[in-house]
């Protein structure tokens, strides 16, 4: 018999409120899910992921599936992957990294904003469907490709393997630059893996409790030596005033603002945090008026940024700058110096832009050189994308996965022509990129946004497109240009509507309610040296 509730419970006086709080919760969910699809360009991923359960299987006019072999697991390949039809590919991923992880969230993972694990996608997520898995993950590290007899040579626990390949995707991205500047490699902190967020937090709060155990030392106020080792002890310095050093910046300033000058109020006010760029402003890259609001905001959070200074050495303790004019040289002591100056390319793009030749088309020094359909310039049925790639664009995020959704769809087509047995398309559109703009967090609750509108927008009578609604709401002169809170909450918003998978949407928003709440955890945690 059904549940009978009593006409005085709760349950029954309030069932018809609840109906519909669970009727719009539903709603709000769907149109959330549909926005998310709509602003990252994945609409396809409906038919996608539905569509085969309506749809009749493909009847297979080829003995076996093309071998597609993808290099890398950054956002390139799992842009690529997430674009594919598993049922009609033989896919294999190799990468010695078993994860996808966030990279707009790393800066925010280097202070305890939010936890490293949460900003990670395991790559076998990727490879199965519908619980099952349609294609196979490796890991280990590619060590050469033998593109005359279709292989790619991968090393695993000491042995070697062979994968053959019909088709590959180089999408290994880059490791970064030092330029040969002596110290760098062996006494710098590095921002571009998911290991290296969880070493430089570790070493800011390990830093801190060193200095507060010094300043609790008996007549430490007395001694001149203990006094200084505390003020080189909490300096932390960030080289590069992109926006990986920007946000770092703005994190860091977060996190001894709000959390260390609670829990270490003796030596709070003693730290500081330098920023070193060679550039006369930060944030090159950026509108100049945005970049001076920046600028100025970091400023008033006492951030120390040093611009026209060229880094040009380090030593365990001390930093050695240039003045980009006058050459003058300038020593700092610091506790930690994390660098986040620039890429560079890989030894892997290197070996295979050899194996190539320059007389085939690899004549750059930045990568792979690759056609307007993302295909390598030199050998045959082998694609390049991402940081890897030199296609004339910036090595961004978002130019990778836009790169990996292309070609992850154009592949798709082909697959499906091969395994229908039908003729190749005669015509495949040119890869099209279409800048979305920029963003980046400056601390303290704000960040600045560069927002760059879609051509498909509604033109003037001129012809020329109309920005005379955001020109209005913003008070913008063309494109709009947002700092302050509300670039903060676009730069969130969106962020969080590119997470990969609904976990990472829940154990993120978790952990920004959190750290809103409660704070930022400031438990040294064991170190890897």
């Amino acid at each position: 018999a059904p549940p009978h509730f009593p006409e005085s419970t709760f349950l029954f006086r309030n069932m018809s409120r609840i109906r519909r709080l669970f009727m719009g919760s539903g709603a709000a969910a769907a149109a959330s899910y549909g926005f998310a699809l709509y602003v990252n360009d994945d609409i396809d991923d409906l038919t996608l992921r539905w569509g085969r359960y309506f749809s009749v299987p493909a009847v297979h006019g080829s003995s076996e599936k093309p071998k597609l072999v993808v290099l890398g697991s950054g956002w390139g390949a799992m842009s690529l992957i997430r674009k594919l039809d598993l049922d009609i590919v033989d896919l294999t991923v190799v990468s010695p990294r078993p994860y996808f992880f966030y990279t707009p969230l790393l800066a925010g993972s280097a202070t305890g904003t939010v936890s490293h694990s949460n900003i990670a996608e395991p790559v076998r997520h990727a490879v199965f469907r519908d619980g099952v898995e349609k294609g196979r993950y490796i890991q280990a590290s590619c060590q050469d490709v033998d593109f005359k007899n279709k292989k790619v040579r991968c090393a695993v626990e000491g042995t070697h393997v062979d994968v053959p390949y019909d088709k590959l995707v180089v999408a290994v991205g880059a490791q970064p630059a030092t330029f040969g500047i002596k110290g760098v490699q062996e006494n710098a902190y590095f921002l571009k893996e998911l290991e290296d967020g969880v070493a430089v937090r570790s070493k800011v709060l390990s830093l801190i409790e060193k200095a507060s155990a010094l300043h609790n030392l008996k007549g430490a106020e007395k001694d001149a030596g203990t006094q200084t080792e505390i003020d080189r002890l909490l300096h932390f310095v960030v080289v590069g005033g992109g926006p990986t050093g920007t946000e770092l910046c703005g994190e860091l300033s977060d996190l001894l603002k709000k959390d260390v000058a609670k829990g270490f109020p003796e030596v709070a006010e003693r730290v500081k945090i330098t920023l070193v760029e060679g550039l006369p402003r930060i944030l090159s890259m950026f509108d100049e008026g945005l970049a001076n609001y920046a600028q100025k905001h970091l400023g008033q959070r006492d951030i120390d940024i040093r611009t026209n200074k060229f880094v040009a050495e380090v030593s365990t303790t001390q930093a050695t700058l240039k003045d980009a004019k006058s050459k003058d040289l300038e020593t700092i002591d610091y506790g930690m110096l994390v660098w986040a100056a620039g890429i560079t390319t890989r030894p892997l793009v290197r070996s295979l832009m050899d194996a190539i030749g320059k007389d085939r088309g690899q004549d750059s020094r930045r990568g792979l050189k690759v056609d307007e359909f993302l295909q390598v310039q030199g050998a045959d049925d082998v694609y390049a994308i991402g940081d890897c790639a030199v296609s004339g664009l910036p090595p961004t995020a978002q130019v990778a996965s836009q790169q990996g959704k292309y070609l992850g769809r154009i592949l798709r087509e082909e697959f499906s022509n091969i395994v229908k047995g039908e003729e190749a398309a005669t015509v495949v559109p040119q890869f099209e990129y279409k800048d979305k703009g920029k963003m980046a967090y400056i601390g303290g609750g704000e960040g600045v946004v560069e927002m760059t509108m879609s051509s498909e927008k509604k033109s003037s009578p001129s012809g020329e497109l109309d920005y005379s609604f955001w020109r209005a709401l913003h008070g913008a002169v063309g494109e709009p240009r947002i700092a302050g809170q509300s670039g903060f909450m676009i730069w969130r918003s969106v962020y969080f509507s590119m997470l990969l998978s609904a976990k990472n949407r829940v154990a993120i928003a978790g952990d920004w309610a959190r750290t809103f709440l409660f704070g930022r955890d400031i438990t040294t945690p064991p170190q890897q040296e």
